[in-house]
């Protein structure tokens, strides 16, 4: 029987979460057609990709990539584009499906060109739904466009709300690891090297990521997202320190029953059945669910050593201006810690300062009701580094 393939769009192609996609892709390649790859500066890793999936569009926004790539001859006809404006006014496909893997604020002009190119876009960008918030939700619905999230924890919570309702959930829980310095005391953390802050326990990330993790200002940037995506009260939603890392949310039913939700330390999982529905034997399979011995640990009674997530509590009472001020100063100050410019400890003590600045909360209480209105609080916040 015939069927006609998905059309994929991967934004963020040469990425973690671009190549895993890529690998999924390859393994189920009669379902689907790549048509668009968009990177920056893998030149071999795009090279290659170009190669074996052949799309219709790639987008790179590097130029001596850009100009190298351009010139060679592939098997199929392909057309280059170096920056996201020239691909908008000569785009005639309608993607069935995009994957965004670019990170950071980057992330946030492609997820809301695409709305209006694509009926679903998988998310694995943050700063979409913490700095985009209902603005761009509501805007991908007048689209036609839905909006899946795959992270871990969003992909989970949402298969929960799914299969019981939100109206029968009373509590969501998403999990923590706690990060490379669970249970270490603050002196043995405050001016630590930020090649040690970087190496996770459990996941393999960037290095980016891998500090969010250490401060969890990650968990803070997912209660948000969480709270923007699901239309849950930030009263509901909490954190729950799991050092294993097998479950990524659990729910409170209004009968008082709990459901956890478990996968392995992998991002194929969510990508998988975000592009594939109910298909049997899978990539990825649950292994830790076969051993003889394992634990589920949870802990709350940490969470007072990570002062970043009640900071992004208080970013949603203040406003959707002040979650974009939380995940771009954050952002900033994470490169100052990198470039060891600042201390670790300085990443929230700084943060805490511009949060916490009385200026701030009437622009704060201001609504966003414009794309420039999103970009313009990014720059704004921007301009506070001189405050750090």
């Amino acid at each position: 029987m015939s069927f006609k393939k998905i059309k994929l769009a991967i934004l963020g192609s040469t990425g973690s979460i671009g190549t895993t996609s890529l690998k999924i892709i390859n393994k189920y390649k009669n379902y689907f057609n790549v048509e668009l790859l968009a990177c920056d500066k893998n030149k071999k890793i795009i090279l290659s990709q170009i190669k074996k999936f052949l799309p219709k569009y790639v987008i790179i926004k590097n130029k001596q990539n850009f100009d190298y790539l351009k010139k060679i001859k592939f098997k199929k006809k392909i057309k280059f584009f170096q920056n996201l404006n020239d691909f908008n006014k000569q785009n005639k496909i309608k993607f069935d499906k995009v994957i965004l893997g670019i990170s950071s604020i980057e992330g946030l002009e492609y997820a809301f060109s695409f709305i209006k190119f694509s009926k679903a876009i998988l998310l694995a960008n943050k700063e979409t739904i913490v700095c985009g918030g209902k603005f761009f939700l509501r805007k991908a619905k007048k689209a036609n466009c839905k909006i899946v999230s795959i992270d871990s924890e969003h992909y989970c919570l949402n298969e929960c709300i799914e299969i019981f309702g939100l109206k029968n959930i009373k509590k969501f829980y998403i999990t923590a690891s706690g990060g490379p310095f669970l249970n270490k005391n603050k002196k043995q953390i405050m001016k630590i090297n930020p090649n040690i802050a970087a190496k996770h326990p459990n996941w393999k990330m960037g290095k980016k990521i891998s500090i969010d993790s250490a401060t969890m200002a990650n968990k803070g940037l997912e209660i948000i997202e969480a709270c923007n995506l699901f239309n849950i009260k930030s009263e509901n939603i909490m954190i729950k320190i799991h050092k294993e890392s097998k479950v990524h949310c659990g729910v409170v039913l209004n009968n008082n029953l709990i459901f956890l939700v478990a996968h392995n330390t992998s991002m194929t999982i969510p990508i998988e059945n975000s592009l594939i529905h109910n298909k049997k034997n899978l990539i990825e399979k649950n292994f830790f669910f076969n051993k003889k011995n394992f634990l589920f640990s949870f802990d709350e009674s940490s969470l007072k050593n990570f002062k970043m997530v009640s900071l992004a509590y208080k970013a949603l009472k203040y406003g959707d201006r002040a979650c974009i001020f939380y995940n771009v100063v954050n952002d900033q100050l994470v490169q100052l810690y990198l470039n060891k410019q600042i201390f670790f400890y300085e990443i929230y003590s700084k943060l805490n300062k511009v949060m916490n600045n009385k200026k701030l909360f009437k622009y704060f209480k201001k609504k966003i009701t414009k794309l420039s209105d999103i970009y313009e609080t990014i720059q704004f916040a921007k301009s506070f580094q001189k405050l750090y």
